[in-house]
């Protein structure tokens, strides 16, 4: 029940009201005494009034110690500023061990909930570390509470929504009605979600938890999951399809061979070179699927030894001269400098640099040429934060360009572009060891094509400072060495 404070105004008739009252027996006993005609009327007026002074007198004090009080826990009660508490004579012992003992009464209240609040706080941020996404429901299905996660999903204002309005599923309803009848106690299933797919469970508590919560929802991502599932799927069939294609040619020359064609010496030679073809495309193929499955279980591996990528690409450029002499093409090296330490593996790197250089020599145009350069770029948040610089490698032929709607799936392994698919036969998987590799090295790797300046394959690798050994060397041989090249070809 609520108690009304008096204001101010009130004080004073509220403390007459009180002397009267007080004074009410004595003005009975006064007029009954006038009445017998003990006392004469006016000796009874006067008696009266001396009762009320008296009173006041010995009342005001009182009264004004139970005003400070009252003031006082109502101060409290209001959280108000309570600096300034009532004093008291040392002979008021019992004014003193009441506002002692209401100190200590606030005090009490303040530590719990203090208490209170803090494990509260302790809960909801135990709740909102949590990285998938919880809500709390009541028996009606309503959310009253929800985590951090789950605020992000749904939005901040979830609190009070109706949880079949708020997912729109056909089988969650259905899970929610049986969990709130206590037809069962747990329910799991998948719900599709804003473009994403969900593994949801639903669970009745044992006891009504704070605030009403019955049951609780919990929203696992199932995305990423669900997309390695479908490319396990994808490759394994597509590995299937492209080993299957070698092994049916080897079959039927083999059965050919061993029938009409045994004493056919030119047929017998035809045959046997389409299956050598055969059988390196499919020997080809086993090494790229065991190259990608080698570099994924080592895709946790960190790099300590320094790699120079000024040395790697001549000895690209070399090996690819001869292939591109054939198709009457040439190979232009811009000069390199490296003045930071790319950490990594020679060989891996080597493979990037050499198939990314050989695709650009089978998709380019006859009588064209391949240019490799190279620049040094500061490291805006593109690659590792550590990494001060990065280097970063492009490799450039004049060749038809690539439709913009093939480029997000160039590194999709087995994905071939179709208009190049009877110009060069590989096995669909060098882009995808490339891209790999990158990854592998905490770099990364763009395209772009056009028809005017053709197709570019950019490499950036983080570079990091060097070591204070070797500052001073580096320094010397980069005034001697030729620039880098700044420019995109």
């Amino acid at each position: 029940m609520a108690v009304r404070v008096s204001d101010k105004d009130d004080v004073p008739y509220l403390f007459a009201q009180r002397v009267l009252t007080v004074s009410l027996p004595t003005a009975l006993m006064l007029i009954i005494l006038v009445m017998a005609g003990e006392v004469q009327a006016t000796t009874a007026i006067v008696g009266f009034g001396m009762v009320v002074c008296l009173t006041i007198v010995l009342a005001l004090p009182f009264l004004m110690k139970l005003k400070n009080l009252t003031q006082y826990v109502h101060k409290i009660a209001q959280e108000e500023d309570i600096s300034d508490m009532p004093v008291f004579s040392e002979r008021d012992e019992e004014s003193v061990r009441i506002v002692s003992a209401i100190n200590q009464m606030r005090n009490v209240w303040a530590t719990r909930a203090e208490h209170l609040e803090a494990q509260t706080l302790s809960d909801a941020a135990v709740l909102d570390s949590l990285p998938d996404p919880l809500l709390m429901l009541d028996d009606k299905g309503t959310v009253i509470g929800a985590n951090l996660a789950a605020r992000e999903l749904f939005g901040f204002n979830v609190r009070g929504q109706a949880l079949k309005i708020l997912v729109e599923s056909q089988y969650l309803p259905l899970a929610l009605d049986r969990i709130l009848n206590e037809q069962t106690r747990k329910e799991s299933l998948e719900i599709y979600l804003k473009q994403k797919v969900f593994n949801a469970k639903i669970e009745h508590l044992p006891a009504e938890a704070r605030a009403g919560t019955v049951a609780v929802l919990s929203l696992y991502d199932m995305t990423a999951r669900k997309q390695f599932e479908q490319m396990q799927t994808d490759f394994i069939a597509n590995a299937s399809h492209e080993l299957r294609t070698p092994l049916s040619v080897l079959s039927g020359f083999i059965e050919t061979l061993q029938g009409m064609s045994e004493e056919d010496e030119e047929a017998r030679n035809h045959f046997l070179n389409i299956m050598q073809t055969q059988a390196g495309r499919m020997s080809s193929l086993i090494e790229s699927l065991l190259c990608l499955s080698r570099l994924q279980m080592n895709e946790e591996q960190e790099f300590s030894a320094e790699v120079e990528v000024p040395e790697i690409l001549p000895a690209v450029k070399q090996m690819l001269d001869t292939k591109a002499a054939k198709t009457e093409m040439s190979i232009v090296l811009k000069p390199c400098a490296q003045t930071g330490r790319i950490l990594g593996d020679v060989s891996e790197l080597n493979q990037v640099f050499q198939n990314l250089t050989d695709n650009a020599l089978k998709y380019g145009k006859p009588g064209g040429k391949v240019t490799v350069s190279c620049r040094i770029l500061p490291n805006d948040g593109m690659l590792d934060d550590k990494a001060q610089q990065i280097y970063a490698v492009s490799i450039h032929n004049t060749g038809d360009p690539i439709a913009p709607e093939n480029l997000p799936h160039l590194f999709e392994r087995f994905y071939r572009v179709a208009e190049t698919k009877n110009k060069a036969v590989g096995t669909g998987l060098g882009l995808s060891i490339v891209q790999q590799i990158i990854k592998h090295h905490n770099g990364r790797i763009d395209v772009q094509s056009s028809n005017e300046t053709g197709t570019v394959f950019t490499v950036y690798l983080p570079m990091y400072p060097l070591e204070p050994s070797a500052e001073n060397a580096g320094s010397e041989t980069t005034e001697q060495s030729a620039p880098a090249d700044t420019a995109m070809p």
